[in-house]
């Protein structure tokens, strides 16, 4: 997917940054007013992977950081400082045990499902926005619906590999499939969602 850039006074920026910030902001808004608890540390979680990647320049540029310390200000840690961040970020929700996993999947299956809508809106591929908003609503409303029952768990994980699944294969058949940040973000949330339902229910037994 060729990347479309945006420009907002002298503020220049792609489109995936414009889908990220919309989807951190919606996503805590709809946990604002659905579950207080989960946006607080949502918020919380959010910020650390910001400050992070932010803050990781002095990491990942440490000599040019030193000869000229504004660098911070305008620079970040690029992809190296992006995982670095959502390790942060993951570890500040296992550490804290901030709420049920079911939760925490919802929280994630917000972010992306307005992330997706957002970037392939401003993309111009609206047809394709509104497909994925659809299906990521029925799963969504489906994965809620089941929290309650029992066996819960079981239907946690099993949608989740159903959504990441459905977001990939779309982003396939507009782009062809790769593995790219995205991509690998996706999976290895999948997987460490998954992590923390088995933890959850070796605690319960």
């Amino acid at each position: 997917m060729t990347q479309q850039w945006y420009t907002i006074g002298s503020f220049t920026f792609p489109a995936s940054w414009g889908a990220i910030i919309a989807s951190f902001i919606l996503t805590f808004l709809f946990l604002y007013f659905w579950n207080r608890k989960a946006s607080d540390w949502y918020s919380n979680s959010i910020f650390t992977f910001l400050l992070v990647w932010k803050l990781s320049v002095i990491v990942v540029d440490f000599q040019t950081v030193m000869e000229h310390p504004i660098t911070i200000l305008y620079f970040h840690g690029g992809t190296i400082g992006y995982w670095l961040g959502l390790i942060a970020a993951l570890t500040y929700i296992f550490v804290k045990k901030v709420d049920h996993p079911s939760i925490t999947i919802i929280s994630w299956m917000v972010t992306v499902l307005v992330y997706e809508a957002a970037l392939q809106m401003l993309h111009h591929h609206y047809l394709l926005a509104g497909i994925q908003v659809l299906l990521n609503v029925l799963i969504l409303v489906f994965f809620i619906k089941k929290t309650g029952d029992p066996g819960s768990d079981i239907w946690a994980g099993q949608l989740l590999v159903m959504f990441t699944l459905v977001q990939l294969f779309l982003s396939a058949f507009i782009g062809g499939f790769e593995f790219n940040v995205t991509a690998w973000t996706y999976l290895i949330m999948m997987t460490y969602f998954i992590f923390l339902l088995k933890v959850r229910r070796k605690h319960n037994e």
